[in-house]
């Protein structure tokens, strides 16, 4: 008799009697995942954990939105003033593309692994106060630096804050919202980025036009490039002070709690054939989009003919509406391509915005400033979904131990690519191809071949796509054999 009952009290109410079941995830749907908790029968009916526990929080959001907001501001901030400085400093194109291109990816290169380790294993939020002050302690140095050395040794201080900081941020907002509304989440985080980058235009060109009319009066003296590091640097410093508000949230989707370093490689490997044409779809991306960033400012001012103070606001105009736009097509689109009953589904979109933006590479050979305004906007806006999308993938597809070393790599191929290697093959590209365009022609080649190779990195990855650990969770938890086991114990 108390066998039966206590089968009918399982059929009554699934969510109760659950020391019968392997301690775990509970899934109530194939777009959730609940923390499963001992529930006393006499206590009524029992309340999905996502919705007690997993509550979005927006606050946390919001901070670490400003985080990679001023992050992004800081790291773009050189990229409307690197003439400028080069003028100032004396510096070759050699030199300029080693401070712009190299400085910003060692960081990135050598230390994201190891930042990535200490983020599934420490205290993520010590770690963002420690990198967000190093990248605006870079800033301010750059306001002071006398020749190429001291310009590269901040620039390098700056990238070790602002290089590393995003699978730090990435785990944060994991775990601070429920699995079905991350797409959603990293919206707002991602318009935050794009903000940022958009403010390095806006506010670097503009700041720094004025600034040559209306120097600071503690600086006389100081150029406006190096004014307007120093107080963008100083606004950093402040973003920095938030953080010490903000608790760390407990970590969710935990597979294996304490993976040793050789458990994290495996798992990453064993992701390798989704992994890998990920990694190689952002690669080309990476490329084509680190080109833009390195060389959007000096093709609008060899090419086009503008100044900082001219094309600073309306460029910075376009990458945040570009964001913006972007961020909300890729937020939602990944949350409906989750839900798609596909293998790989979360990245179709990232599939169909790849392919709409090959064309729109060829921005740097438009005629006129207005073409070349429009069509970048076009690319941006592929690019933000792209981008976003493949994030959200990842932060849903992989266990959340395994989370923020896929990141930080996916983070190095991008930083790698788009620094120092596309310094060097745009370099390579223009000077084989001669004339006033070279520049420009160079950056459109890359783009329209890395776009391809990308649109089949990315379609490749669908293919190979894994299953969700929610997913996998729900079959292992009403599986026959686990459930009759369960019961005869």
């Amino acid at each position: 008799m108390r066998r039966s009952g206590h089968r009918r009290a399982q059929d009554r109410d699934p969510f109760q009697q659950q020391h019968l079941i392997k301690p775990g995830p509970a899934p109530v749907s194939e777009d959730s995942l609940m923390t499963t908790v001992p529930i006393d029968p006499d206590s009524g009916p029992a309340t999905p954990a996502s919705s007690v526990f997993r509550k979005t929080k927006w606050s946390v959001i919001w901070l670490l939105t400003l985080t990679i907001f001023s992050a992004l501001t800081v790291g773009g901030i050189l990229a409307p003033l690197q003439e400028a400085a080069k003028a100032d400093l004396g510096l070759n194109d050699l030199q300029l593309g080693l401070v712009v291109g190299v400085a910003g990816a060692i960081p990135a290169t050598l230390l994201a692994l190891p930042v990535a380790w200490m983020v599934d294993h420490g205290t993520r939020t010590r770690l963002l106060i420690f990198l967000a002050s190093m990248w605006a302690l870079g800033a301010i140095g750059m306001a002071f630096v006398e020749n190429f050395y001291g310009l590269f040794a901040a620039r390098l201080i700056s990238g070790i804050g602002a290089g590393t900081a995003f699978p730090v941020l990435i785990s944060l907002l994991a775990d601070v919202c429920a699995p079905e509304r991350r797409g959603r989440s990293m919206l707002v985080v991602s318009v935050g980025a794009w903000a940022g980058a958009a403010a390095a235009f806006a506010i670097g060109g503009t700041l720094f036009g004025y600034l040559e009319a209306h120097p600071l009066t503690a600086f006389p003296d100081m150029a406006a490039w190096r004014q307007t590091h120093l107080l963008v640097g100083i606004g950093s410093a402040l973003c920095v002070l938030p953080l010490f508000l903000m608790k760390e949230p407990k970590r969710h989707e935990v597979a294996n709690p304490n993976p040793s370093v050789g458990e994290a490689l495996r798992a990453f490997w064993r992701q390798k054939a989704f992994l890998g044409p990920l990694f190689i779809g952002n690669f080309a991306g990476g490329m084509a989009e680190g080109a833009a960033a390195i060389w959007m400012g000096s093709v609008l001012i060899r090419q086009y003919n503008q100044t900082p103070g001219q094309f600073g606001a309306w460029v910075g105009v376009v990458i945040l509406a570009s964001g913006i736009i972007g961020s909300v097509i890729g937020g939602f689109a990944a949350d409906a391509g989750h839900k798609l009953k596909m293998r790989g589904g979360i990245l179709l979109p990232a599939l169909i915005a790849t392919a709409l933006s090959i064309p729109a590479s060829l921005y740097p050979i438009m005629p006129t400033v207005g073409g070349f305004a429009w069509v970048l906007f076009a690319l941006l806006i592929g690019g933000v979904i792209v981008g976003l999308v493949n994030n959200a993938a990842i932060a849903v597809l992989i266990p959340n131990e395994e989370r923020a070393l896929c990141l930080a790599a996916l983070k190095i191929v991008g930083t790698v690519i788009g620094g120092p290697v596309t310094a060097v093959v745009i370099g390579w590209i223009s000077s084989v191809i001669s004339g006033p365009g070279s520049l420009g022609m160079a950056l459109a080649w890359l783009g329209v071949v890395t776009g391809i190779i990308s649109l089949i990195g990315i379609w490749v990855a669908m293919v190979n796509a894994p299953l969700p650990p929610s997913s996998l969770d729900k079959l292992a938890e009403t599986s026959p054999g686990k459930m009759n086991g369960g019961l005869d114990e």
